[in-house]
This record gives C-alpha cells, sequence and structure tokens, in this order.
C-alpha cells in the first residue's frame, strides 16, 4: 500500500516585527514577497481586501504576514498584532523563531485519522471553500506547529497554492530553489520523530546523525540538540546554486555567519545536503 503523498511546502517563522523581517530575508536571499495580510504595498503587494473568512481567521488570531516564494514553497514570515494572542505568548517565551513546518497533502482525512488516533490537539483548524489545513498543537508534537494543508480550490499537487495568493509564480525570483528540509533540534530525537512519524504515517530512518522522515522529495530532520535549549525548529535547508552568494550578502549586513550557513530571524538557513 502505498504511502499518502505529503510534501514540505511551507515554513513559517515568528517575529516581532514583520517589516524588519522581510526586509532581511530580501537583503539576502534576493527574493520577493508574494503574499500575506497587511499592507504590503512596500514590497509590490496590491491592497486587496482578503475574502471575508481569511480576513476573520486572521483578525481571530491577531496576526500580520508574508510570503516569500522559493521556487514554489514559501517562507512565511509571522508578527502578531495583539497581546492576547497565541504567537505573542509563544514569542514572549521562545523568542523569534521557527513556529510552524506546514505540508502539502493529497487529503487531510487520513491525516485527522491519525491525529485521533494518537489522541493529539489541534492549535487550529483552517476551513475555507478553497483549503483546509489541520494545525497540530505544538505541546502535542514538540518542537514547531506540524500542519497538513489540502488544496480544495483546483487539485492537490497541481502546483497551485491557496495561501500565496494568486499571483505568487510572476513573484518568483529565480536564483534559489524550493525549501527541501525542515530540522528540529530536540532534546530527544527518537520521541520526537516518533510523534512525528505516528502522524505523519512514514518511517523515521536513522541517518547516523539525525533520524529523518523522508517527504516527497523534502524531509524532516530531528538533531541532538546540543544547546539545552527548548525544542525548536532550528535549520532550513534551501536548494540553491546561488547559496554562496547569499552567505556573502549576509556576512555584509553583519548577519552571523558559519562557513556556508547563515543565521537569521532566530533559525539557521542551510544549502541542501550542507552537514
Amino acid at each position: 500500500m502505498m504511502a499518502d503523498r505529503i510534501r514540505l511546502r511551507q515554513i513559517c517563522l515568528l517575529t516581532a516585527k514583520l517589516e524588519p523581517a522581510i526586509d532581511a530575508v530580501i537583503d539576502v536571499f534576493g527574493v520577493s514577497v508574494c503574499y500575506g495580510k497587511g499592507d504590503l504595498t512596500r514590497y509590490g503587494v496590491p491592497n486587496r481586501p482578503a475574502p471575508p473568512f481569511q480576513a476573520a481567521f486572521f483578525e481571530s488570531h491577531g496576526l500580520v504576514s508574508a510570503l516569500l516564494p522559493f521556487g514554489d514553497t514559501f517562507l512565511e514570515l509571522v508578527a502578531p498584532k495583539r497581546a492576547d494572542t497565541p504567537a505573542m505568548r509563544f514569542l514572549e517565551r521562545r523568542g523569534p523563531g521557527g513556529y510552524m513546518v506546514i505540508t502539502e497533502v493529497d487529503d487531510t482525512g487520513s491525516y485527522a485519522a491519525r491525529v485521533e488516533a494518537a489522541g493529539a490537539r489541534y492549535a487550529g483548524i483552517v476551513d475555507y471553500p478553497t483549503y483546509h489545513e489541520l494545525q497540530i498543537d505544538p505541546r502535542d508534537v514538540r518542537g514547531a506547529m506540524l500542519s497538513f494543508s489540502m488544496q480544495r480550490q483546483g487539485k492537490p499537487f497541481d502546483g497551485g497554492w491557496y495561501p500565496a495568493g494568486a499571483d505568487w509564480r510572476a513573484r518568483i525570483a529565480g536564483n534559489h530553489g524550493p525549501m527541501r528540509g525542515a530540522e528540529l533540534a530536540v532534546g530527544d530525537p527518537e520521541a520526537v520523530a516518533g510523534r512525528w512519524s505516528r502522524l505523519i504515517g512514514r518511517p523515521a530512518v536513522d541517518a547516523g546523525d539525525h533520524l529523518r522522515i523522508d517527504l516527497e522529495d523534502s524531509e524532516i530532520r530531528f538533531v541532538q540538540d546540543t544547546q539545552a535549549g527548548p525544542d525548536r525548529l532550528d535549520v532550513i535547508h534551501v536548494e540553491s546554486a546561488l547559496f554562496g552568494e547569499a552567505v556573502a550578502r549576509a556576512r555584509s549586513r553583519g548577519q552571523p555567519v558559519s562557513g556556508e550557513a547563515i543565521s537569521m530571524l532566530g533559525v539557521t538557513f542551510k544549502a541542501r545536503g550542507a552537514a
């Protein structure tokens, strides 16, 4: 029996202020904003009102956001607008950094069944006519929120992605490819990988210095935390032939750089395949 199709499609980083985070990513990687919630006209995104169901969801969560394409995957930057929001509480506890690992799936039904069987809780459910998303409470998976998302506009895996807006293909910069990996630094990699594995429905493979769950042309890694910090989404792996240029720009901006790794916004960016 074939495993359900699932791929890494979007990674969300939480930040205190949205525009400085956007500017940092644009300056280092040379990418563009394609969509978001809030006034993004300075980034060339028309200020079109969101559909009422979408506007209501983001207002209830008190968020502003921006999505930046890396190939056909998306880096999402999110900032809280109000103090009485889960995002602000997360930011106060953990500081800026990795917030969500968002996957694309054919059908959320089988994932919902695994969530129920595992007794995991939802942090939220997005139920739009165009899009359905199950957000798993980070307390039950550890490290970051895990999301299973299904296109209802068009067909799953047809290339479309509702959260990125209608014009995202025209905003792909072309200097970097997709994000291919999310790496979590955790106190107990075996236990955390086991939780994610049960919900995803794919095994966690021992890769020597890390455990890995293979998705469609992407992966989620679990490594031993060496800093004795909270479990966290720590590294993003980007497919890029021009990653060295991003490293040089990061260094010129004063961003922490170690070899071919760029530390910014509470996470580290590495070229795909880098240790």
